[in-house]
């Protein structure tokens, strides 16, 4: 096989990290305490591929692994805690007995706030990534990035979410072989849109010079 497949950035090096990207995050995630993290390293390593770049995988997979895991972990954690709240307010709405009109308010409200916390999440990741921001800033500014592109941000999460469902129907070796990868690569995308935009030249410069 000619040596130049196995250089960075041609198709065979980059189809090999995304395969093996996708295979070290499974691998985690059915150990679920390193998911989090694992997680932020699979962002890292295909967020720079939307600007034309290309990492070292090891070291940068582990590498935002063992600098991210802090921030990730509670990222996933605040997710869980909304997760379980919603689902506890929309079974405790069926047994109120309220009227039709207020009960279907009541699940609007709850609705938009789904909505709302997927749209953060579609930031948090790549901006936890790629920035070295606080939590709180880190949250701030995914927030105002959700309602300042909302449209932007819906197609992106509809986007990844297509190969994200197929994880339920499709063969396992498949889910395994690269639909989380080719999710997350979306995101990248479609995030990178709206945050080239929004971050100042020196914050950019940054990225390019860590």
């Amino acid at each position: 096989m000619p040596t130049a497949l196995y250089e960075p950035g041609s198709w065979f090096d980059r189809a090999m990290t995304f395969v093996l990207s996708n295979l070290v995050w499974f691998v985690l995630s059915v150990i679920i305490l390193p998911m989090p993290a694992a997680t932020a390293g699979l962002f890292a390593v295909l967020a720079p591929w939307v600007r034309g770049r290309d990492v070292e995988f090891f070291s940068t997979f582990f590498g935002t692994m063992r600098r991210k895991w802090l921030k990730s972990t509670v990222i996933v954690l605040v997710d869980v805690v909304i997760v379980v709240l919603l689902v506890v307010n929309f079974r405790i709405l069926n047994f109120m007995g309220l009227p039709d009109p207020l009960l279907w308010l009541f699940r609007g409200v709850f609705l938009a706030m789904t909505v709302v916390a997927l749209l953060t999440n579609l930031y948090l990741w790549p901006l936890l990534v790629l920035f070295d921001l606080g939590f709180r800033r880190l949250l701030n500014v995914s927030v105002r990035l959700a309602f300042a592109f909302p449209l932007w941000s819906a197609l992106t999460l509809f986007l990844a979410a297509l190969p994200l469902s197929l994880l339920l129907f499709a063969p396992l070796w498949l889910g395994v072989m690269g639909l989380v990868s080719l999710g997350v690569l979306i995101i990248n995308w479609g995030t990178w849109r709206v945050i080239q935009r929004v971050a100042t030249p020196e914050e950019l410069a940054e990225l390019d010079h860590p």
